[in-house]
């Protein structure tokens, strides 16, 4: 049971750290850490007669030694999805036609 446990924190853990690679650049990572792109996406996967991925690895390893899994912020997400839809419909609401316009040249015709 304990196992199974650490084996979804990990697999949680993994989740993450792909979804930040994924988000902030896999060219900036390889970067940073002095590698090519290739060797970066070789890290994401099990290759030959490996059965695990380097980066499954890591995570069953930090799993291991306690680190907690990341929380998902849903309250600030949604607040900053929020924010960003009454600015989309303030955008909207300046695009209206006005009175200077003609209704035939708001008409899509195909």
């Amino acid at each position: 049971m304990e196992f199974a446990k650490e084996r979804k924190k990990a697999l949680q853990i993994e989740s993450y750290l792909l979804s930040k690679i994924s988000v902030r650049g896999q060219t900036k990572l390889a970067k940073m850490l002095g590698l090519n792109e290739a060797a970066v996406s070789r890290l994401k996967a099990a290759t030959g007669k490996q059965k695990y991925s380097t980066m499954k690895l890591m995570s069953l390893i930090l799993a291991y030694a306690g680190m907690e899994t990341p929380e998902f912020d849903l309250v600030g997400t949604m607040s900053r999805l929020e924010k960003k839809l009454e600015r989309m419909e303030e955008l909207l609401a300046k695009k209206k036609p006005g009175g200077n316009r003609a209704s035939s040249q708001l008409a899509l015709e195909l």
